[in-house]
């Protein structure tokens, strides 16, 4: 049965490429673990599977993202009828299902199956009636097609007609089916028929010969046994294959209906704590668009307790965004809130701006400073170049890049060395850079040359070395200024030593 709650129905989307380490080097942990505790509710590990699941592989097609903020328009402004058909749906998922091995005898198998296919078919008529009674409320085109596709497919005398095949199969009057032999006298053309039922006084309906045979305390050595058991078989296999057809449509459903509870969860939340927020304005891959006012990091905001300072950002147009400026400036969590950002707007999401404005992207990596290898194999650097060929194979051409103090671990000379062939070649490709960095003579060099799609931001700094963690257009300065977190955390400023001749 058809569902399509995220994308338009018979649309064949393109999902944007990320990899594993994303996620965690944007900071959307606990983003998912905020979106599946909802206040009335309590957490639930479901929501934040079906978030994870779903933001690595959001679509870059601007149509079905404005189709998804329809849809959760409309779990907004309906959240109980959504947690109704939530509530439909898990208990669907949770109905216990027995697997038996091919030994198990095919009647036993036809048993274990036709219960849980009747518990499911009465979640099924459950969600009609729901989808009956809540179809008048959802304006969006995704809940419309769900109200229409289950009242074309589970009207009353299709449930009615499978509540009665199933009851037939109880075979409370035998199994009435024709077969022949095949090549080594073996059962073939196996034909089921309707059963037969008997009518009053004890004659039933059966025309031709037949007869009755005691049954024998070794079913296994009956003849008769043997006979129908390929027929069972056949049953139970088409039973068992219908229960996993109606599960898989309900596992959908949960899935799907779990993120947008997300969604509400976090819309929520964002106006319980006065977050700014906005649904993001999308267009298509190439088109170089990257607007916004008051930017905050979405992970930052839902944990840190305090308000976070945003940014505004206009970087329509360029292709390499170079930030620099004060150590301990915001230079990172500006760089996590656009990816983060980025990622919820092809999600089709709510974001944690005032205005938010993109083009799409085929692929959002992230290439973040790495731990040191535990295993002493190699050094930080090698893991680095490692982890930067690796995004390469991966990216096409309209992918984003986000690297934050990439080539930190070596020498500047080496590190400039390393970035300017590596960031040339990328953006030549089409590879959309947004590049924080402590590189500073790379980034004045660079400043210094014409290049008309880069813009160059710095971390602001009072002169008293107050970090305000605002962004603003300017040219790299020559230091980062780490004399000021010196004399933060001791009180002094350093002593310059003149090194011996």
């Amino acid at each position: 049965m058809r569902l399509a709650l995220l994308q338009p129905p018979d649309v064949a989307v393109r999902t944007v490429t990320t990899e594993p380490r994303t996620l965690t080097d944007l900071g959307l942990d606990a983003l998912c673990t905020a979106m599946s505790r909802d206040e009335e509710f309590g957490e639930d590990p479901a929501v934040a599977a079906a978030v994870r699941a779903i933001l690595p592989v959001s679509v870059t097609d601007p149509e079905v993202i404005r189709y998804r903020h329809a849809v959760l328009a409309d779990c907004c402004a309906h959240p109980d009828a959504v947690r109704e058909l939530y509530r439909i749906a898990t208990r669907a998922t949770q109905i216990k299902r027995y697997r038996v091995g091919p030994r198990h005898r095919p009647n036993g198998k036809l048993l274990l199956a036709l219960e849980p296919l009747r518990e499911l078919l009465g979640c099924l008529r459950e969600l009609r009636t729901a989808c009956a009674r809540h179809t008048a409320s959802f304006e969006s085109a995704g809940f419309a097609d769900l109200a229409a596709t289950v009242a074309a497919e589970l009207d009353e005398s299709y449930l009615t007609s499978v509540e009665q095949q199933l009851a037939t199969l109880d075979f409370e009057h035998g199994l009435h089916f024709t077969a022949s032999l095949g090549p080594g006298d073996k059962i073939a053309g196996i034909t089921l028929h309707a059963p037969i039922r008997r009518r009053r006084f004890g004659l039933d309906r059966r025309t031709g010969r037949a007869f009755e045979a005691i049954d024998d305390p070794e079913p296994e050595s009956d003849p008769l046994v043997r006979l129908q058991n390929p027929a069972l078989q056949i049953i139970a296999d088409v039973v068992s294959d219908a229960a996993d057809h109606v599960q898989d449509f309900f596992g959908l459903l949960h899935t799907q209906l779990a993120f947008y509870l997300g969604c509400v969860t976090l819309h929520r939340r964002l106006i319980r704590d006065s977050i700014p927020f906005c649904l993001p304005t999308v267009h298509p891959t190439g088109s170089a668009r990257l607007r916004c006012t008051g930017l905050r990091d979405i992970g930052l905001c839902l944990t840190a307790g305090r308000t976070v300072v945003g940014n505004d950002l206009d970087a329509t147009g360029r292709t390499l965004v170079i930030v620099t400026g004060a150590n301990n400036g915001g230079k990172s969590t500006f760089l996590r809130s656009v990816g983060a950002a980025q990622l919820m707007a092809h999600a089709g999401i709510f974001v944690t701006a005032t205005t938010f404005e993109t083009d799409l992207h085929g692929g959002i990596f992230t290439h973040f400073a790495a731990d040191e290898d535990r295993t002493m194999s190699h050094g930080k650097l090698v893991e680095e170049l490692t982890r930067m060929s690796t995004l390469i194979d991966h990216m096409t051409p309209n992918s984003l890049l986000l690297c934050n103090e990439s080539f930190a671990t070596t020498a500047a000379r080496d590190a400039e060395q390393i970035a300017t062939p590596l960031l040339n070649a990328l953006l030549d490709t089409g590879i959309t850079i947004l590049f924080v960095t402590h590189l500073t003579e790379f980034a004045r060099r660079r400043a210094d040359s014409p290049h008309p799609t880069d813009l160059f931001l710095r971390a602001e700094r009072l002169p008293d070395g107050t970090r305000t963690y605002h962004l603003t257009p300017a040219t790299p300065e020559p230091e980062s200024h780490a004399t000021d977190i010196f004399h933060k955390v001791f009180d002094r400023t350093p002593e310059s030593h003149t090194p011996p001749r």
